[in-house]
Formats: structure tokens, sequence, C-alpha cells
């Protein structure tokens, strides 16, 4: 059995008895185009000429890819104009990853309900993303691209949830926007499940593979839960230490703290690594928000949030 398989069937899925509860609730499929392409992007051996059809039939997918391929993060010395040639440019985590999001912006509901911010929810869900890909480039090298795919849907259950179920799910969202606890754990303390459980099902539901349900089934997890499960060499610690990141909405200090803390413990990432992080991570989202229809100042409170705990003495922040 594999690792994946094993956690998929561990009771942190299982406690939720999401078949029932979703029963009835209209999730919207994914757009066909994006279900095609991740479908052969997680065979064994994709066919390149199949994915370059597929995309090529998407004016939105393709200039999405292209878009990325000749920004400034690849530093290419002539412009990219072809679909296959981005393909091989980019790989194939990172066309999963624009895929995603692409099929992620369509697929995901927006619930009309003033405890939810979508634009907020998009740009959370950006620079966790964001920050989950420079910490298992330096935790687990090769695999950065799966992080950052599996954190751009790890929080997929959240607005679902508040659009089909709001009547149990919005006093836990309120309680959250009371209090400085992380969401997960009014979620567990309330149903037993987190909103990463919730997710994998959906996800599972969608036809991901094996590997990111599995991932975001457990990035609301302990580590030592991650460790138990033998995740520990897979993105899931990086996963579950980006997660720590405050919501754009309530930047909080000792979240920054804590998430500092942990991937120092956990991951071997020094504190004096991070304003490296930071300023990657700060220019990556300069250059690919626009993409998903976001407003560059949103975040703003956040990246202030993380440089004033380089800027003020700790033990003061930590009184």
């Amino acid at each position: 059995m594999s690792i994946f398989t094993k956690v998929s069937r561990h009771a942190a899925v299982a406690q939720g008895n999401f078949a029932k509860m979703f029963r009835g609730v209209k999730i919207a499929p994914l757009p066909e185009a994006a279900a095609a392409i991740l479908e052969e992007i997680h065979k064994p051996e994709p066919d390149i000429l199949c994915l370059e059809r597929i995309i090529s039939a998407e004016p939105e997918i393709s200039i999405r890819l292209l878009s990325n391929v000749n920004s400034s993060l690849h530093s290419l010395r002539s412009q990219v104009t072809s679909v296959r040639h981005a393909i091989t440019l980019l790989g194939l985590d990172r066309v999963r990853a624009l895929v995603t999001a692409s099929a992620m912006a369509t697929a995901v509901p927006k619930p009309k309900d003033s405890l939810f911010d979508h634009e907020a929810y998009w740009a959370d869900t950006l620079i966790r993303s964001l920050i989950a890909r420079e910490l298992a480039a330096r935790h687990a090298p090769g695999q950065q691209d799966v992080a950052f795919t599996a954190m751009l849907v790890a929080d997929v259950a959240i607005p679902v949830l508040l659009e089909s179920w709001s009547e149990y799910y919005r006093p836990v969202l309120e309680d959250w926007n009371q209090r400085p606890v992380r969401l997960a754990r009014l979620e567990q303390d309330r149903y037993g499940w987190d909103h990463g459980q919730a997710g994998s099902w959906i996800l599972k539901y969608w036809n991901f593979p094996e590997e990111l349900v599995c991932l975001v089934a457990a990035h609301n997890l302990p580590l030592h839960k991650v460790r138990e499960l033998g995740l520990e060499k897979t993105v899931a610690p990086s996963l579950v230490v980006a997660g720590l990141l405050p919501s754009c909405m309530n930047p909080i200090m000792h979240r920054c703290l804590e998430m500092i803390d942990l991937a120092a413990e956990e991951l071997g990432i020094s504190p004096g690594t991070w304003p490296e992080i930071i300023d990657t991570v700060r220019t990556q989202y300069d250059l690919i928000h626009a993409q998903f229809g976001l407003r560059r100042g949103k975040v703003d409170r956040v990246f202030q949030c993380m440089n004033q705990v380089f800027e003020n003495d700790r033990q003061q922040i930590c009184r």
C-alpha cells in the first residue's frame, strides 16, 4: 500500500461523513478542458502532443501559460509563442499548477456572505502557495511545484461549505473572526474534522490524483502526525508551515513567529533565511497576482507583519 493510499484511508479523512454531508450539494465541476489536461498530466507517461492540442484550444489557459513563461520570472532571451515550447520549458508540474489555478478560478464558488471576502481568499491562497513553494525548494527540492499546487487547492472547502452548508458552517467562521485561533482547530473542536479533510473529499470528487488529495487532507495536521503517517519527506511539512501564515484580513504577528519557529524546528530553515524568502515571494506575487484578478495592495499588511518580525525586538513581540 502506498503512503498516499494509507493516508487517504486514515481516520483523519474518514472522521467526517462527507459523502452524506455533500449529498444534494451542487459542487461545480471542473471546466472540461482543465479536467482533460489534468487527467493527461497525471498519467504515468503524459502525451505532450495531446496536452498541446487541448491547451491550444483554450485561449484562457493558453494565455496564462504563455504569460507565465514569458514573464521576468524566467528571464528568457526571446519570447515564447508556442504552447509546446512553453510546456517543455515550464515542465509538467508547473503546467499542472497553472491549469489548476485556472480551474479553481471557475469551480470555486463566491458565497454572498459578509464573512467571505473572495479577493482576500485568493490573495491568502496565492501568497501561502508561493511560501509553500519556497519552503519546499529548501526542504524537498524538486517538489516545489507540487507544494504550490497542493496549497492552491488546500482551502477549497471553505467557500464550498459556506455556500452550501451555511447553517452549520457559518457559526465557526463567526467564532474564527472574533478569536486569534486557527480555523482548523475550531472546526476540529466543533465537528471532529477540518476544512482540509473536507477539501480532500471535494478533490477526490473532481478526480484529482491521490497525492494531492492526501496532501490537502494532511495540511492542517500537527507535524508529529505528519511524521506518524510517513509524510515527513514529502512537501506535507512545507504545507503545514505555510498554512500558519495569517490572513491578509487579520495579520497576527504571533502567527508569523509561530511559522518561522516551526520552519526552523521541523524544516531546518533558519530565521535568517526568511528575509530572502519574503523578498522572493513578494516579487513573485507582484508578477502573477493580476492573473488571479487580484489587486496589488491586498497582501501588503501580511508583508508588513512579516517584515516587522525582523525589525522589532523578538522578546518585545512575544510579551
